[in-house]
């Protein structure tokens, strides 16, 4: 008995700290759903704390540790079946848009352009397509955010191509291969993207189901400040893909 109550005395504190990540991030970054789901997640573990001996509260504790064996085994996915990492030798980079908190680039930002640089410091002849539109909080589009980051870091203006209409990961493909086609006149090129690791394994879903049919992956590390909230956020876009594939 003793060891159950510290079991769920451990819960209780964890959904504290659920609760305090997913209202605290809202002062330094942009609202997601990745917020409700981390508040949610807080609130579900601190209610098994003070839930009565009776038989409805077993069935209600077996349903949130299947829920929570669930998001789990979608995160394992997420971190573990991801494309290959890209060669030296692609045509074409397409730097996937994220967050701009107001005209300021988000740390998953900056990471995804730091890992672009490294890329374009090993391959000088490749191009690439900043992809990503201007969102509700955001005061410029993320492709612009993005070019001036990639310039700034030395990538020639003219190897940057701006696609700034996209509003999700598949608008994203979509869209940068339409610049693409153009630029290189319909003929075959290889391509790749960059995108933070845990956004991985959905964007190569996504560009295989736009017509990317053999695309590797730059990937760029997750900001340990934005960690939980990005896995929370992206287990609900997998389910998503999964059940409508976009």
């Amino acid at each position: 008995m003793r060891k159950a109550q510290i079991f769920y005395d451990i819960l209780l504190a964890v959904g504290i700290m659920l609760i305090i990540c997913g209202i605290g991030t809202l002062f330094f970054a942009n609202y997601t759903a990745g917020n409700l789901v981390l508040v949610m997640m807080g609130f579900v573990l601190m209610s098994l704390r003070f839930m009565p001996q009776k038989k409805w509260a077993k069935i209600y504790k077996a349903l949130v540790f299947t829920g929570f064996a669930v998001f789990f085994a979608i995160t394992a996915i997420i971190i573990f079946a991801r494309p290959p990492k890209a060669d030296t030798k692609v045509d074409a980079v397409i730097v996937l848009g994220c967050a701009v908190v107001g005209d300021r680039p988000s740390n998953t930002m900056v990471a995804r352009t730091n890992a672009a640089y490294e890329y374009y410091k090993q391959n000088h002849d490749a191009i690439f397509v900043v992809s990503g539109g201007k969102g509700p909080q955001e005061n410029i589009s993320e492709a612009s955010a993005m070019e001036k980051l990639l310039i700034y870091k030395g990538i020639p203006e003219e190897k940057i191509y701006i696609e700034d209409k996209a509003s999700s990961t598949t608008e994203n493909f979509r869209y940068s291969k339409e610049v693409l086609d153009r630029h290189f006149d319909k003929k075959p090129y290889t391509a790749a993207f960059v995108t933070n690791d845990f956004h991985c394994y959905r964007a190569g879903r996504l560009a295989k189901l736009n017509g990317f049919d053999d695309i590797a992956c730059v990937p760029a590390e997750t900001p340990k400040s934005a960690v939980i909230l990005c896995y929370a956020r992206e287990v609900l876009a997998v389910i998503k893909m999964w059940v409508f594939g976009n």
